[in-house]
Formats: C-alpha cells, sequence, structure tokens
C-alpha cells in the first residue's frame, strides 16, 4: 500500500511539473477615464443660425483593460477591452447602468519564428503609420492584421504588413465580382542613427467598388471612403473595381542639438481608377521646432497640404487618407481617442489647409503640475469655387471642416496636467476657436465661436 501511495505522489508531482512547465503568466493592464466637459458651437453654428442642438455640459466614463497571457518570451497573446464610452444619463449609463457595451478593440498574438529575429504579430491590433510631429494623417487605428517585424541592428529594422480594414461582404451580396474589400501593404524602415532618427515608408491599397457605401452596400459614404474620395465626385457612387492607392512618405527627427530638436513629415498620397472624376491625389509637410529649458518647452510647427482646385471634373488634390489620427491641437483637431475627446471640429487630417502654431509646452513652476499654452492660425488651400461646384453644406462634417482660401480659423489651447498620485493624473483642457468663415462662399450662413472646457481623471493600474 505504502508503495502505490509513493508512486500515485510522484505521478502527480511529474503531471504538476508538466502543467507548471505549460501554464502562461496572465498580466492586466488598463485605465479608468472619467471626463466631465463644457462645450458650446461645436458646429460654429448657434441655434439662432440654424446650428444643431446641443448639450452643453456632458459626463462620462470608459475603461480600457489589456490582458496579456504570456507563453514564453517568443509568445505571447493579448486581448484589449473597452467598456465606454459611457455617457452619463444616457444608454448604458442611465438609471439601472445593466448595458452591454464591453469591446474587444485588439486581440492578437505575438509570436517569433524559431531560431530568428523575425517577429510576428497576427489578429486585431494597433496599426500606424510614422508620423513624428502630431501622429499619422493617413492611418493609426485598430484594424485586423498581419505584421512582420525583423530588426537587423541598433541602426536598421524592417516592418512589413497586410491590413484589411474593411471586407463589405454579406451572405445576401458576396459574390466572386462583389469588390468588397479594401486591403493595404505596407512597409515601414526606421533607421537609427547617433541623434536622428529617418523613417521612409510606403503603403499601397486595392480598393474593391462597394467599399464606398456605408456598412459595404448602402446609400452613403462611409468614414474610410470619405477619405479616398473626390468631396464631389460627379457621375460616379462607387469605386472602380480596379482602384489603386498608394501612399509614400518619410519621417524625420533630429537631437543631435540638443536642446533644440527637429521633426519633420513629408507625405504624397495617390487614388486611381478608371474614372478621372473618382481621383484623388496630394502632399503634406509638417515640421516643428523645440527647445526644451528647464521650466518650459517653447516651440513653433507648421504645415502644409495641397487643396482642390475649381474643377469637380478631375478629381480632387488633396491628400488621400484611411484613418487618420493626426492632432497637432488639443481642440480643434484633436486626436480621435484623446482623453477629454470632442470631434475634430477643424479637420481630423489637416488635408486641404495650412496652419502654424506657437506653443509653450511642459511649463511647470510647481513639482508634478504642468501648463501648456498654443495658438495657432489655419486656413483653407481649397478653392472657393470647388465648395460652390459641390453645393458643400453645412461647412461642418463629421471629418472637420472644408476649408477654402477664403476661410480662416484662429485656435487657443489652455491645459494642464497634475499627477495627483503615481498612478492617477487630472487633466484639464480649456480650448477656444474664432472660424472666420467667408460668408459668400457658404451662403451667407453666419458662424459662432466655439469653445471648451473639459477635465479628466483618469486612473491607470
Amino acid at each position: 500500500m505504502k508503495r502505490i501511495v509513493t508512486l500515485m505522489l510522484a505521478a502527480m508531482l511529474v503531471l504538476g511539473s508538466v502543467a507548471g512547465a505549460s501554464a502562461a503568466d496572465i498580466k492586466a493592464k488598463g485605465q479608468w477615464d472619467f471626463s466631465f466637459e463644457f462645450l458650446d458651437n461645436p458646429d460654429f453654428q448657434g441655434q439662432d443660425n440654424g446650428g444643431a442642438k446641443e448639450d452643453t455640459f456632458g459626463a462620462k466614463q470608459r475603461l480600457r483593460t489589456q490582458i496579456d497571457i504570456i507563453a514564453s518570451e517568443n509568445l505571447r497573446g493579448v486581448v484589449y477591452f473597452e467598456m465606454g464610452d459611457t455617457i452619463w444619463g444616457r444608454d448604458d449609463g442611465a438609471l439601472g447602468a445593466d448595458g452591454k457595451s464591453v469591446e474587444v478593440k485588439r486581440s492578437y498574438i505575438d509570436w517569433a519564428v524559431p531560431n530568428t529575429a523575425l517577429m510576428v504579430r497576427m489578429g486585431l491590433q494597433g496599426l500606424a503609420l510614422p508620423g513624428a510631429v502630431a501622429g499619422s494623417p493617413i492611418l493609426d487605428d485598430d484594424v485586423a492584421a498581419l505584421t512582420l517585424s525583423y530588426k537587423f541592428n541598433d541602426m536598421f529594422a524592417a516592418t512589413a504588413f497586410w491590413a484589411r480594414p474593411y471586407d463589405a461582404s454579406s451572405s445576401e451580396t458576396a459574390s466572386s465580382n462583389s469588390f468588397d474589400e479594401l486591403d493595404l501593404f505596407g512597409i515601414v524602415l526606421p533607421v537609427t542613427l547617433d541623434g536622428a532618427k529617418i523613417t521612409p515608408w510606403g503603403m499601397y491599397g486595392s480598393l474593391g467598388k462597394n467599399v464606398s457605401q456605408s456598412g459595404g452596400i448602402g446609400a452613403s459614404w462611409n468614414q474610410a471612403a470619405y477619405g479616398l474620395r473626390p468631396v464631389n465626385p460627379t457621375g460616379a457612387t462607387t469605386f472602380a473595381p480596379d482602384t489603386d492607392a498608394w501612399w509614400g512618405g518619410a519621417s524625420f527627427e533630429l537631437t543631435m542639438f540638443a536642446p533644440l530638436s527637429f521633426k519633420l513629415d513629408a507625405i504624397y498620397g495617390n487614388v486611381d481608377g478608371d474614372e478621372e472624376a473618382m481621383d484623388r491625389s496630394g502632399w503634406m509637410v509638417i515640421g516643428a521646432v523645440d527647445y526644451k529649458m528647464d521650466m518650459m518647452t517653447p516651440g513653433i510647427f507648421a504645415w502644409y497640404a495641397s487643396g482642390d482646385d475649381d474643377d469637380a471634373t478631375n478629381g480632387s488634390e488633396r491628400l488621400p487618407y484611411v484613418s487618420p489620427d493626426f492632432g497637432p491641437t488639443s481642440f480643434g483637431m484633436d486626436k480621435p481617442g484623446a482623453p477629454i475627446a470632442t470631434d475634430s471640429l477643424v479637420s481630423v487630417s489637416g488635408t486641404g489647409m495650412w496652419g502654424v502654431g506657437l506653443q509653450l509646452a511642459d511649463i511647470s513652476f510647481v513639482e508634478n503640475l504642468k501648463h501648456t499654452i498654443r495658438v495657432v492660425y489655419m486656413t483653407g488651400t481649397n478653392d472657393k469655387d470647388m465648395a460652390a461646384a459641390a453645393g458643400y453644406n453645412p461647412v461642418k462634417t463629421s471629418n472637420g471642416l472644408y476649408m477654402t482660401d477664403k476661410d480662416h480659423a484662429w485656435e487657443v489651447n489652455f491645459d494642464h496636467f497634475y499627477k495627483i498620485y503615481e498612478n492617477l493624473d487630472l487633466m484639464v483642457e480649456m480650448g477656444y476657436i474664432k472660424a472666420d468663415l467667408d460668408e459668400d462662399t457658404w451662403n451667407n450662413k453666419e458662424f459662432d465661436d466655439a469653445w471648451k472646457l473639459g477635465f479628466n481623471l483618469k486612473y491607470s493600474f
């Protein structure tokens, strides 16, 4: 009997060691965001001028949690959940609060090809093209993708990807001739030198004609199609089946002259199909200079992007984009998903306009408290006659303003950051936009100023 018990204990120890060897480490991290915001005239039109009715004050919260399931240094899985944005008093945030608001933002695995330095990431993941100054005006979002990364040495690396942002096929519409997909293929080649970083990149896109429709098949244009098509296509409602798109650019960061630093992004993009009216191509240059001091960092930044001419039949001369994350300011051109989230009132990508800004960043006189002051002037590069030809009304769209060379805007930001505890931060954003838009171009409409005051409390764990 004693021998049997001994054998059973030995078997249990062996099985336990095998189970322990195959077990994965599980780590979790995330943030709770609580946002309270006063907002007025986000469409620049007061209700007396035909603007939409709005709530001046709103409160909401969001929880994001990332769970890493780590088998080894060569294999791990990641799932990233989001609960929100939950608006207090509405839907999931109403009395009772039993809403079903959990979303999967990311779900992917990372693994290394055996006996190589090649890393593979596959699944729903965050994918961003380079943007040294203010993020990418082309693509920075969560997307289904396959990414290959290889580090040759400390100076040179390469990342290649295939992403599928849209596949509009359904059981009712799917066929061999549906042309429902948008596929993106890209490569990023960062070169890191002593005091400098250069990142050339390129991306090719294959567009199916039905990608242009909301949800793939429908009457309205979806978000990606809006950034790829002209503002007023004439005689066309969809992309041609063989439409191609491509982008090329480079990001530059120069720190060898510290405390002086330089950043620059240069981008060109083109969408080309059978019909000239559906073509779109343009370019953009963005630059910034900062001088880091002990108590603040003064800087200047500017961008210029090509705009539409006055011919509605030859396509668009604006830089095409897919899903940008361009945010040189904290109000009119705020990055999507920012802590105090407001629709980008002026632009989501900076295309079809130019601007210049001055800022004093990271002003600090008290420990754990920082301030940023920013003043920006913006004006359009689109011909005013294009707005008339497009019948573009109202001037404010979900992607911002369509600004002509007769339209101008001023933006002022006064933002604050206070670290209450190691894991608890308070952000206060104050923003004001004076939109000086040409009344003759926009049918003699009158435009009001927009402003916001936002409070964000973030607990990170």
